[in-house]
């Protein structure tokens, strides 16, 4: 199939790039099958079973008329049929599209994936700094506590059996 399919291939290119000389009309390359498919215009309309004899035929872009039978009709090269060549042309067409379309959905499903990678190694650090920030403000918290109760000490505000609570730190003066 794959054999196949490159010998159709390569005739199509080769038709495609046929000189001026060689342009000669369809009903002038009648004579056999290859001659007829050698210009790119022309398709060769084999023998069918109403009797009709092969004849060499202009083409319309993907039509064929209506006297040869797509199972007769014979374009690019004489080993294969007109139809299966079409077929075959769509049927790489789609497969090149879900190609292109499965290529675009991985490269956007990755991408999603590396910034979320990156958000999530972005919120970590974050988090690490906010709890180093955190804790030293505690360690900040903590000396200033003490240096509060030095200066109370100093001055006699503190009492030493409160244990440092909240209640009963300070004395009321008496005037």
């Amino acid at each position: 199939m794959n054999k196949l399919l490159a010998a159709a291939l390569a005739v199509v290119a080769i038709s495609f790039f046929v000189s001026a000389a060689d342009a000669l009309t369809c009903e002038e390359r009648n004579a056999t099958c290859s001659s007829c498919v050698s210009q790119f215009e022309c398709y060769w309309c084999g023998a069918n079973s109403n009797g009709t004899k092969s004849t060499c035929l202009k083409r319309k872009v993907w039509q064929l008329t209506a006297d040869c039978s797509s199972s007769y009709h014979l374009y690019p090269s004489c080993a294969i049929s007109g139809l299966a060549v079409m077929i075959i042309v769509i049927v790489v067409c789609v497969l090149f599209i879900v190609m292109i379309v499965t290529c675009i959905c991985c490269c956007c499903c990755c991408s999603n994936k590396r910034s979320k990678r990156k958000w999530l190694k972005e919120d970590e650090r974050e988090r690490r700094e906010r709890d180093e920030r955190k804790s030293r403000q505690e360690g900040r918290k903590v000396e200033r506590k003490e240096r509060s109760d030095e200066i109370r000490k100093k001055y006699g505000l503190y009492k030493e059996g409160d244990g440092g609570g909240t209640e009963g730190r300070y004395q009321r003066f008496d005037v």
